[in-house]
């Protein structure tokens, strides 16, 4: 029964989203929220029992009919001739069922009955209401998208039948999620046939079940919406500024949501207020829907937007801005209509109504349809301005064009609506002949050659896929580590440099032959503190900012006895920052504050100053270090006379190293290298400044 209940959730809530989102979202949305792929059932077909291959093959189908109807159909076989072969009822019903759904996504409606009737039957003999529910549901579906709303409701009060009755036995079947799914998808279907009180009426129930559990804020946000227009299409103007005001604020609060899922919050609140009489606040929202409508190419849409905004501006007596946007909406018309003239369309052609919305793409009749519709009206509003503006002639031009476009859409939509009820005629004869078909109908499949060859090219596609991966990932794990040992090492002997280490030893050594052994001490002690922090911080990608402190005094302290009349030097930290807790990668400013000392202050003829300073900015932690020296170019100049071959690679290995780590991080650690200039516009010395995200 558990697995009843999780199957039935999944399956509600898939189909819900289809009826409030009416083919605005595309299947992989749906697939996500299965829980679960076909890649991840596969495996499970090796070395599988008899009743362990049903079930997958059930699930694949299950999987493939809401996208796929030749895969859907391929799988729900296997299934059902094994079900059949060991007389499993439940898993032969589930077969038949996938069996329908994917006939639905195919337009086969009639089919589709048939086979969810055979699981019906099957389900009744098994005394299994949760079943019976499910099938209703897929019936219902099926007569949404032939647009038989009001047969579609039918099976809505069969479902809430069941329900009452089983509450009455002291068993609920549904989960209070699924209950408001089903109230949210009724108050749709209520709508659709425009009995405005029922959808309300549903939708009132749905709100305050919402309130009780976590509903996804997709559904939530297009059944407040549903709501909303509901109340609207009643007249209750207020509650439906309410609701549309509530539902887009549901979309604000979530920042990836894609810009063209906004559309028409903005028209639908112009709208409201429209009909309140506050033109000034409808105008600002309409002209602000229009321009998201152009901007995400939704020319239906824009149109109807500049239909809006030309109505306005004529209510006001502004003829030039009435006519500007009523040729706007021409203009987004003809956009619409190209994609139509790419194309012929065959008339005699039997359209077919996706029974699972979220694949729907509009059909050429659709395009035509919505054309015709939007020519009729911009010609009948445009006559009408002229008429007013006195100028029969154009107003007669247009009336006598809207007249042609009425006649074309009429001829269209009753070709469309014949094919329509041609469907639900069928579909409807099909239902009522099903108690008589019951033991006569049988689906026959084509049978697929060599299913033993497919499932072993699968299995070997897969492993070989696997395999392809697994060696891919492991070379690049194994380049990455030797490149940050490589780099580790060179960062290292920069850091260190055999100079340095010579004149320290040095220094050391004169201390001790001039019987300086305090010097000597000191200088030792600072020298053997800064190469163990060096040495304990050169396999980690981070440490704490209080060691580092520690490291980078040490380093300062060491270079002003050596050069103890060039420069002083200054470590500040903002207060806000905790450095026992901070991390920051190691030793990042040691070889600028070297450069600093050794190009920079180290030449000039008055005593310099090093500061060292951390400050935090936002979520970033911002690391300068900045001195008054001669600058970098007056310091390259002076290099090039000590040493023409030197070649300083400390910028260049500290780049390499932050580039390593910000592969591995979302947030991106920076380095800006600043020559500072003094009013005359001399070099006066030089800034670093990393900006590190706070860890």
């Amino acid at each position: 029964m558990i697995k009843s209940l999780k199957k039935f959730s999944l399956i509600l809530l898939l189909l819900a989203g289809i009826l409030a989102f009416e083919g605005s979202l595309k299947a992989q949305f749906y697939i996500k929220i299965l829980g679960y792929s076909a890649d991840t059932i596969y495996p499970k077909l090796i070395n599988a029992n008899t009743y362990q291959k049903m079930e997958a093959f059930n699930r694949l189908a299950f999987f493939h009919s809401f996208y796929n109807v030749d895969s859907a159909m391929y799988y729900a076989g296997q299934s059902l001739k094994l079900a059949e072969a060991y007389r499993n009822l439940n898993e032969k019903a589930f077969a038949l069922r996938n069996m329908g759904n994917a006939l639905s996504l195919a337009g086969n409606y009639r089919q589709a009955v048939l086979s969810l009737s055979q699981a019906m039957n099957i389900y009744e003999a098994l005394g299994d209401p949760r079943k019976i529910i499910e099938i209703y549901y897929d019936l219902g579906l099926i007569n949404y998208s032939i647009e038989d709303y009001s047969r579609s409701l039918i099976y809505v009060y069969k479902i809430l039948e069941i329900l009452d009755t089983e509450a009455e036995k002291g068993a609920e079947i549904v989960t209070p999620l699924e209950m408001a799914v089903l109230l949210g998808s009724s108050g749709i279907v209520a709508r659709e046939i425009k009995d405005y009180d029922l959808a309300i009426s549903f939708f009132k129930q749905y709100i305050e079940l919402s309130r009780q559990i976590e509903i996804s804020d997709d559904f939530h946000r297009h059944w407040v919406k549903s709501m909303a227009e509901s109340y609207a299409f009643a007249g209750a103007i207020d509650s439906a500024l309410k609701y549309t005001i509530i539902a887009q604020s549901l979309f604000l609060q979530n920042k990836n949501v894609p810009l063209s899922q906004h559309t028409g919050y903005e028209s639908s609140l112009g709208g409201i207020y429209l009909k309140q009489g506050e033109t000034d606040k409808a105008l600002n929202l309409i002209t602000k829907a229009y321009q998201t409508e152009i901007q995400n190419r939704s020319f239906y849409y824009a149109a109807g937007d500049a239909i809006s905004l030309g109505d306005i501006y004529h209510s006001k007596k502004q003829i030039d801005s009435a006519l500007y946007w009523y040729n706007a909406g021409f203009t987004n018309a003809a956009q619409l209509f190209l994609g139509f003239m790419a194309e012929k369309t065959d008339f005699g052609q039997q359209q077919v109504y996706s029974g699972y919305q979220y694949v729907h793409s509009i059909s050429k009749v659709e395009i035509r349809e919505r054309y015709y519709s939007l020519m009729k009206r911009l010609h009948k509003k445009v006559s009408v301005v002229y008429k007013s503006a006195g100028d029969p002639a154009k107003a007669l031009l247009n009336h006598e064009i809207m007249v042609l476009y009425s006649d074309s859409l009429s001829t269209l939509l009753n070709n469309s609506e014949e094919r329509k009820m041609q469907v639900r005629f069928e579909t409807e004869r099909t239902e009522q002949q099903l108690d008589l078909l019951e033991k006569n109908i049988a689906l026959k499949e084509s049978r697929l050659r060599n299913n033993r060859l497919i499932f072993g090219g699968v299995i070997l596609f897969l492993v070989f896929t696997t395999l392809v991966v697994y060696l891919f990932f492991r070379q690049r794990r194994i380049r990455e580590a030797r490149n940050k040992l490589l780099l580790e090492q060179r960062l290292l002997r920069s850091q260190m440099n055999p100079h340095f280490i010579f004149n320290a030893l040095s220094g050391i050594q004169s201390f001790i032959v001039g019987e300086e052994p305090d010097k000597a001490s000191f200088y030792l002690t600072g020298f053997s503190t800064l190469v163990r922090s060096v040495l304990n911080s050169s396999d980690s990608d981070y440490i704490t900012l209080e060691n580092e402190l520690k490291a980078i005094d040490s380093y300062l302290s060491l270079q002003r006895v050596r050069y103890p009349a060039k420069f002083d030097y200054s470590i500040d930290v903002d207060p806000l920052i905790e450095p026992e807790y901070q991390n920051i990668p190691p030793m990042l400013a040691q070889p600028f504050i070297e450069n600093a000392i050794e190009h920079g202050v180290k030449h000039l003829e008055t005593k310099g100053k090093v500061t060292v300073t951390f400050r935090l900015n936002h979520s970033f932690m911002i690391l300068e270090i900045e001195d008054n020296g001669v600058g970098r170019k007056k310091a390259g100049e002076l290099l090039l006379k000590r040493d023409k071959n030197h070649k300083s690679m400390a910028t260049i290995i500290t780049r390499e190293r932050i580039a390593a780590l910000n592969r591995r991080t979302k947030k991106k650690i920076t380095l800006e290298i600043v020559d500072l200039k003094d009013e005359a516009n001399h070099a006066c010395g030089t800034r670093v400044v990393f900006e590190i995200p706070i860890t």
